[in-house]
């Protein structure tokens, strides 16, 4: 039995995010803080022609979280990716780098922006390509990815504060 497009779509993307991302890149971001609270992000990914829209989803904030923590958070890496940051560029309100990441399977380069307009939003987006090697046959994937984040209040409710993952 065939797996469908939107299986298919996400065992794809599954792959290409684990090339596309890595904890050192995330690192990058450390120093960006995230205000305390709660906050609802909205995430869009574009694969080819299809598109993921993962809705509005509520996040929680402990005090001292970072941009980069978030991201190291909610993306996935594969155990033998190598990834470098180049082309860093820092102004008042943006960051944004480039990024090459192979691993056993593939490569992928790409390039990241960031926007903290003001201590209750966050934006940006990505455009990764993504060459992966299965039985001697390379395949390409570019990966389009916009995030916004707005600031919802101080007090988190019943939302769980985001488990950080140890940077050590």
């Amino acid at each position: 039995m065939q797996a469908s497009l939107p299986s298919r779509l996400a065992r794809a993307f599954g792959a290409a995010a684990a090339l596309a991302t890595s904890v050192s890149l995330f690192a990058q971001l450390s120093d960006v803080p995230v205000r305390p609270g709660l906050w609802e992000t909205h995430v869009i990914t574009k694969i080819g022609a299809n598109a993921i829209d993962a809705g509005p989803e509520q996040v929680c904030f402990s005090a001292g979280t970072t941009l980069g923590d978030y991201l190291t958070a909610t993306n996935k890496t594969v155990p033998g990716v190598k990834c470098t940051v180049s082309n860093r560029s820092v102004a008042a309100n943006n960051i944004s780098y480039d990024t090459r990441c192979t691993g056993e399977t593939g490569t992928s380069t790409g390039h990241i922006d960031f926007h903290v307009p003001d201590a209750n939003h966050i934006s940006g987006s990505s455009h990764t390509a993504v060459t992966r090697t299965s039985h001697d046959k390379s395949t390409t994937m570019e990966i389009d990815k916009t995030f916004s984040g707005t600031f919802v209040r101080s007090a988190c409710g019943e939302v769980a504060p985001l488990v950080v993952p140890n940077h050590s």
